[in-house]
């Protein structure tokens, strides 16, 4: 039987308000309010909590704040990519963002 992140990840119905997924929005929110409060130049604090919160994170990626995204462990970011401020990711399934040149 599919637990509830199962149901979701597979295109399913599933109960948003699950224990799992409330866990989840809890500990994103908490890793965001971090993130949205560091200044510019707080690199290497604010990947720290980007690689806290997504799947996976490539190098030279920047994410302009405020940041904004529901679970963050279902997106995944490869390398040399910038995401501007004001950036909302509604990530109840996954998201890949790469750059193919």
């Amino acid at each position: 039987m599919m637990d509830e992140r199962q149901r979701s990840l597979s295109g399913q119905t599933y109960d948003a308000h699950a224990p799992v997924f409330l866990e989840l929005k809890r500990r994103t929110r908490q890793l965001l309010s971090q993130y949205n409060q560091l200044a510019y130049d707080q690199k290497s604090e604010k990947r720290t909590i980007l690689q806290a919160m997504f799947a996976k994170i490539g190098s030279n990626v920047s994410v302009g704040s405020p940041f904004i995204c529901d679970y963050g462990c279902n997106i995944s970011i490869g390398q040399n990519v910038s995401i501007n401020m004001n950036c909302t990711l509604i990530d109840c399934n996954r998201i890949w963002i790469e750059v193919n040149i």
